[in-house]
């Protein structure tokens, strides 16, 4: 028998379809898993239409419910085994204008919306086995109103008295088989009454060497580089690009390509060995590669006093034999990756997607070019999500 799933907060379904399987991803396939997504849920319109766009996630699944999560009565929640959830991330973000718990939107206590469903699926009977919870590191040292207890304390706290043992884990998607240097927390609770203990984050690791996946510290990561995964994506159908700002393109266009040049693709061929690449292809450019007398006011200020602001890597452009650093909603070569190593423009949707480890048979739907990019950043990638299900399924007693 499948575990059944339930799913909340599933922007367009990066985690769900990592717990669904049956996809492909830069030739390597992840294959159907034993579970059935039950219940999605999104409070997002674009979200939720990228979801439901997509065979992948709702040929065997459920199509994603467009409604806030705290006007859906627990009881119209499908009774289920494993729940999902990616509780929206800003209020804890470290990208943005931090606020934990006291975000003005409520967000910051969105967490507790899983805890009243699971509550309520115990008192009727239907005890949940495990949780799964993902967020960004700044969770980590987020403060409950008290100003002392941290938000994961009082999860723990809260699942505890429910019965559940937890386990946490900042992991880095770059080491799950994905082409992103994403750091994220992951909270993984068990159900204390089926006596099988906590759940053992080193089990994501055997799944890694298990089903031979790239990793950057568990294996080999050639097929992590840049240089691979944006080989052929011009093939791809539909495929579009947002254009900068004529003053972000201008910042762009000051700092110039990463020297190893288009000519570095052909380095990248299948079987290649990072140990037999030229040292220009690791080497990527910032704002700091902007000419001192050509700097606006505001990097000038950061460049005279570099110590002040931690040298921030503002404008950042990886090389192709680099890992990407993490995406986000904002797309914004300010404070991420997202600027092409060579080309001076902005990722193009589907080359985000690949960096995300979205298969390219991924549909975005109908939805705004903006918003292709803001679903993307936010989504947690399918890769990392498959060998998390997979390293679940094999702890989680059949019945």
């Amino acid at each position: 028998m499948p575990k059944i799933v339930a799913s909340l907060f599933s922007g367009c379904g990066g985690l769900d379809l990592g717990f669904t399987g049956g996809f492909a991803f830069q030739g390597r396939e992840y294959e159907r898993l034993n579970t059935n997504i039950v219940f999605a849920n999104d409070f997002d319109q674009d979200a939720a239409n990228c979801y439901n766009a997509n065979p992948l996630l709702t040929a065997d699944g459920a199509d994603c419910l467009l409604q806030d999560i705290r006007t859906v009565e627990a009881d119209a929640i499908p009774n289920f085994q494993i729940l999902l959830a990616g509780f929206p991330c800003q209020p804890f973000s470290n990208a943005g204008n931090r606020k934990g718990v006291n975000d003005d939107n409520g967000r910051g206590t969105l967490f507790e919306e899983c805890e009243r469903i699971i509550r309520a699926k115990i008192n009727a009977g239907h005890r949940p086995q495990a949780f799964v919870f993902e967020n960004v590191r700044g969770i980590l040292s987020s403060k409950m109103p008290d100003g002392v207890t941290t938000v994961p304390q009082e999860i723990s706290n809260r699942m505890h008295d429910m019965g559940y043992n937890m386990s946490m884990q900042l992991v880095c998607a770059s080491d799950y088989g994905v082409p992103q240097q994403r750091y994220r927390v992951l909270i993984i609770g068990i159900d204390a009454e089926l006596g099988i203990g906590n759940f053992d984050f080193n089990s994501l690791q055997e799944i890694i060497h298990e089903y031979h996946i790239p990793s950057r510290s568990f294996g080999r990561d050639e097929e992590l580089l840049l240089g691979s995964i944006l080989q052929g994506v011009h093939e791809v159908q539909d495929d579009v690009v947002w254009g900068y700002s004529e003053t972000t393109q201008r910042s762009v266009d000051l700092i110039g390509g990463c020297r190893h040049g288009m000519e570095a693709f052909d380095y990248f061929v299948p079987g290649f060995r990072k140990e037999d690449l030229p040292e220009v292809v690791f080497e990527g450019r910032s704002w700091k590669d902007i000419p001192y007398e050509l700097l606006s006011p505001r990097f000038k200020k950061i460049a005279d006093d570099p110590k002040k602001y931690h040298a921030p890597k503002f404008f950042r452009r990886f090389a192709f034999g680099e890992i990407n650093g993490t995406i986000t909603a904002s797309a914004q070569p300010e404070n991420c990756g997202i600027t092409h190593p060579v080309e001076n423009r902005r990722y193009s949707v589907r080359e985000c997607a690949r960096i995300q480890s979205f298969p390219d048979e991924y549909s975005f739907g109908n939805i705004p070019l903006q918003s292709r990019y803001k679903v993307i950043g936010n989504a947690v990638p399918p890769v990392l999500g498959w060998v998390v299900a997979k390293a679940l399924l094999n702890f989680l007693p059949e019945n």
